[in-house]
């Protein structure tokens, strides 16, 4: 909770006393909690949880500018009853629904930010993606990309999106209800909007060229969704480029208007080409930022990809020198399914939910166990590891955009901070190529 929110909350609780408060004093304190409540929808934004206090204020108010007043002492009791389940009920959902903020651990440097639209003029839309999609299937290839650097100039928590043409958690519940089959009101997730971000923009750089780290989400994800991991890793020295996959991400905000994702792996003809071109769209970005002379250093790239995008990783560095190959429970069945070897030739690290690991052991169809045991060599190492009390969304940031994630089929029992710590540990340690230990969450699997 920001300061404002503690303010607000601490005067409608004293409200529910007026009748033991001196008038003036019950005025002075709705005043000021009028006024609290306009300086917070003006400086941090509007919260939809807070409109049961808004309400409550805005009726008192009407009532002392009018002189209303209930000489019943029934009416004034349930009056007194309403504003008090109200005032309870908005601080209940303020609680479980607060403004996430991505913090990050043991900062080396500060963290900046850029976007970037990658217009790829001879490469038209792939059929993969705009089957998916409502994008035109006579475009080309377009691509919105984010860009984390480290800095050495300070930085304090800002808010990115506020102002964003459409609201990434509206979108969110969009794509649940369509997906999972339930009726979350869209402005639920509203809020998210609002987020806090520890990072810059515009700043200085470090004056070396720092290696690159790639990002790339898996089916209907978004770049947005491991910030709390990637600018982590920026500010251990690195240059992290995450991208939207347009048309499979949940949404990407392009110049033209906004493209959603409208399809699930059923409605694919070949999950396999969607990881194809994927791994095509890594490959443009960073032939943009080369012929572009980003200062980064581009002959030290490591890739780290979330389910799909552990697909899409892997056919990247399949035919593009990488250092370290991250995995984040990756979706290889497609691979196998369309008679794709899985050679790896890049030192690879593979991390897997428990969810995936333990949970899908009693089913005939091929699993991602069956996959790692039976179907992929190596002429290099690779590690293998799984998150225990973890499921598929514990690699995201679900954890800090809502508290109530971790009750729902989205996430596992393990605890938001206790899952990024070891996506932060796992992250920096198989880029850096150091012996990754167990820990309490963090199992070998042999």
């Amino acid at each position: 909770m920001d300061i404002f929110d503690l303010i607000i909350l601490l005067i409608a609780f004293t409200l529910i006393f007026k009748n033991i408060v001196k008038d003036r004093i019950y005025k002075t304190i709705l005043t000021f909690g009028v006024i609290a409540s306009i300086i917070q929808i003006l400086e941090v934004g509007y919260k939809w949880q807070f409109i049961p206090i808004y309400v409550i204020f805005f009726t008192l108010f009407i009532e002392i500018s009018l002189g209303i007043k209930y000489e019943n002492k029934f009416l004034k009791g349930i009056s007194l009853l309403i504003m008090t389940i109200l005032i309870i009920f908005s601080t209940v959902l303020i609680y479980f629904l607060p403004i996430p903020e991505f913090t990050v651990q043991d900062k080396k440097y500060s963290v900046s930010y850029e976007e970037f639209f990658v217009a790829i003029d001879d490469r038209a839309q792939p059929q993969a993606f705009y089957e998916l999609s409502n994008l035109d299937a006579s475009g080309n290839r377009e691509l919105l990309v984010d860009v984390y650097y480290p800095s050495t100039s300070s930085t304090e928590p800002i808010q990115l999106f506020r102002n964003a043409d459409s609201n990434w958690g509206k979108t969110i519940v969009k794509y649940l209800n369509r997906t999972w089959g339930i009726s979350l009101p869209e402005f639920f997730l509203s809020h998210l909007n609002l987020s806090y971000f520890d990072i810059g923009k515009d700043l200085k750089r470090l004056d070396n060229k720092s290696p690159v780290v790639i990002y790339t989400h898996g089916w209907a994800g978004e770049k947005i969704f491991a910030t709390d991991q990637l600018i982590t890793i920026a500010s251990q020295g690195y240059v992290v480029i995450a991208l939207d996959h347009t048309g499979l991400s949940m949404f990407t905000e392009l110049p033209s208007g906004t493209i959603y994702n409208t399809g699930s792996t059923a409605e694919s003809t070949n999950v396999y080409e969607v990881m194809n071109q994927m791994s095509l769209d890594i490959q443009d970005v960073i032939n943009y930022f080369i012929k572009a002379d980003y200062p980064a250093d581009f002959s030290d790239i490591s890739v780290i990809g979330h389910s799909t995008g552990g697909g899409s990783g892997y056919l990247y560095c399949k035919s593009n020198p990488c250092s370290s190959l991250i995995l984040q429970d990756p979706f290889f069945t497609p691979l196998v399914e369309n008679n794709i070897d899985i050679d790896l030739n890049t030192e690879s690290y593979f991390i897997y939910s428990q969810d995936w690991y333990l949970g899908y052991q009693d089913t005939d169809n091929l699993t991602e166990m069956d996959v790692l045991k039976n179907y992929i060599s190596s002429s290099t190492s690779y590690f293998t590891y799984y998150m225990r009390d973890s499921r598929h969304y514990d690699f995201l940031a679900f954890g800090v955009i809502s508290p109530l994630a971790k009750y729902s089929f989205l996430k596992g029992s393990i605890d938001y901070i206790d899952s990024l710590k070891v996506n932060n540990y796992f992250n920096l340690a198989s880029i850096k190529k150091e012996v990754i230990r167990e820990t309490e969450y963090l199992k070998f699997i042999p």
